[in-house]
């Protein structure tokens, strides 16, 4: 929601591309049940469409966390009050909309939710977790060596990948829904940002890091595509390899995200007013579709457009139905964003 100067309108470009992933994936596999493996055998082409559509999706979530790292987080009392009040607002507004329209009930449950006092909502509390500890992580990058970043964060990607991603250690990482990873991917991306452009970072790792844009989006495009193949593979054997696929934690989707975020980190734009702005409502989007009265209606305009369309034109129908309710909602917060900044001014919060 908030509004700064001097964005980069090429990451907020890609802040917005990583909201939209997000209703991909909302759309694709969680609005509409999986497909099966007889489904895949009666119409592969369709079936794997939708296991593409998931693995380009799922990316979103960890490019939002990168985003965060390679910026760095500057946590200041207006940057929590700034994020309570959208979510309060947003959440409270919507709640008390649909109650008085008759759609909803007064009750503890539902006040609750409007809190986040759930165990649902898990991106917003692993945020704030977060933020809380930014200030420990930044004063660590900038007074730590490469070497130290490096080794740490290979030990703890290492130890992810194998524990948190392909073994038990669930309760630690929860495939990715939780603080934990997102420490690490914040680490990873500021490491990448800053790090590797000094003198003493390895000449192998540099060029690693500095490929060119098309090199970039080779890297992209392959990770999404091995995470097809290992999602369909896996519902054509008849085993269930879904949530391992499709876990924020599995390495190809990390690296999907980074080397997208470095593609975009190469684009020479123009500063944008309009992708800055769409890019300061994008948290929006996914506040409002996700919220408990919101998303059953969500489900059910997406199933009923599956329904109704086929092929080409089903996936037509579903991206302008998507981009719709991406600038319903930040039109939705630009009320919000101008009552913040009146209050923020009036208050004097810093």
């Amino acid at each position: 929601m908030k509004m700064e100067e001097n964005r980069q309108s090429n990451i907020e470009l890609l802040r917005i591309i990583a909201m939209f992933m997000i209703l991909v994936i909302h759309a694709n596999m969680i609005s509409l049940s999986r497909p099966t493996t007889d489904e895949l055998l009666l119409n592969a082409i369709p079936t794997i469409t939708r296991y593409f559509f998931e693995s380009f999706g799922i990316v979103g979530v960890d490019i939002f966390v990168l985003i965060s790292g390679w910026f760095l987080i500057n946590t200041r009392a207006k940057s929590f009050f700034s994020f309570f009040f959208q979510i309060l607002t947003l959440w409270g507004g919507i709640f008390l909309l649909m109650l008085f329209t008759g759609n909803t009930q007064l009750s503890v449950k539902n006040v609750l939710e409007v809190f986040a006092f759930t165990k649902w909502d898990w991106f917003v509390k692993a945020y704030i977790v977060l933020m809380i500890i930014a200030p420990i992580l930044n004063t660590y990058v900038k007074n730590s060596s490469e070497r130290l970043q490096r080794n740490i964060l290979i030990g703890f990607l290492v130890f992810q990948s194998t524990y948190g991603w392909l073994g038990g250690a669930n309760r630690f990482f929860v495939n990715g829904y939780g603080p934990l990873s997102f420490v690490g991917l914040y680490l990873l991306a500021q490491y990448v940002h800053c790090t590797i452009k000094q003198l003493e970072t390895p000449h192998r790792l540099f060029r690693l890091f500095n490929l060119n844009k098309k090199c970039d989006l080779m890297v992209f495009t392959g990770s999404i595509t091995i995470n097809t193949f290992l999602g369909v593979t896996g519902l054509y054997l008849g085993i269930d390899i879904f949530n391992t696929v499709y876990a924020y934690t599995n390495p190809f989707t990390i690296i999907a995200g980074l080397y997208l975020l470095l593609f975009f980190s190469k684009i020479d734009m123009k500063s944008s007013r309009i992708v800055n702005l769409f890019a300061a409502g994008s948290f929006a989007v996914y506040l409002i579709h996700s919220q408990v009265d919101i998303r059953p209606l969500f489900n059910i305009s997406v199933q009923y457009l599956y329904a109704s369309f086929n092929n080409v034109t089903c996936i037509l129908v579903l991206f302008v139905f998507l981009v719709l309710v991406f600038i319903a909602s930040v039109a939705i917060d630009l009320p919000i964003l101008w009552m913040w900044n009146k209050l923020s001014k009036q208050f004097d919060i810093k």
